[in-house]
């Protein structure tokens, strides 16, 4: 039997309801979630490595979630979706597909992602638009971006479209 806080394999053998690895995760049959996953050893994503993920995480709303708002920084991401399949099948897809362009961008291999993610139950709409707010200042936060309009790698659906 499998100690419960032993880290378990891949992300597809994963129940879709309850999971664990280093932290514990759940996911509710239907809801929104803010999630936030970083790079192995805080490596620093050069601009075409950020296109590359922001343009996975662009791809995949409508067919694996609805992607409500999104930011990639120099060695993190955050977004919030409501998914339409489980987290850790989303996350494998993001991961492992975006892991993959970026070493062959890079002519290398090995580790892109952290196995961790953060993910988090947004429980009302209070919630909901404090994350939005919390993406959208991350850029300028992190001394990024002067205003969140400036940032090329956001997006905050109905309000910023990350074209700039």
């Amino acid at each position: 039997m499998r100690n419960r806080y032993e880290s378990v394999g891949q992300a597809s053998r994963l129940s879709e309801l309850t999971w664990r690895r280093h932290l514990p995760h759940y996911q509710l049959s239907s809801g929104y979630y803010f999630i936030t996953f970083s790079t192995h050893d805080r490596f620093q994503l050069q601009p075409p490595q950020r296109d590359c993920v922001f343009n996975a995480l662009c791809f995949l709303d409508t067919k694996k979630y609805e992607l409500y708002a999104a930011v990639v920084l120099n060695d993190h991401v955050h977004m919030v979706i409501n998914p339409f399949e489980s987290l850790p099948k989303i996350m494998h897809s993001i991961k492992s597909f975006t892991a993959h362009e970026i070493n062959k961008m890079l002519k290398r291999k090995g580790k892109v992602w952290q196995n961790e993610s953060y993910d988090r139950v947004i429980r009302d709409e209070d919630e909901f638009l404090e994350k939005l707010n919390y993406i959208a200042n991350n850029p300028i936060k992190a001394s990024l971006a002067r205003q969140y309009e400036d940032y090329k790698w956001l997006y905050i659906k109905g309000w910023i479209t990350g074209d700039s």
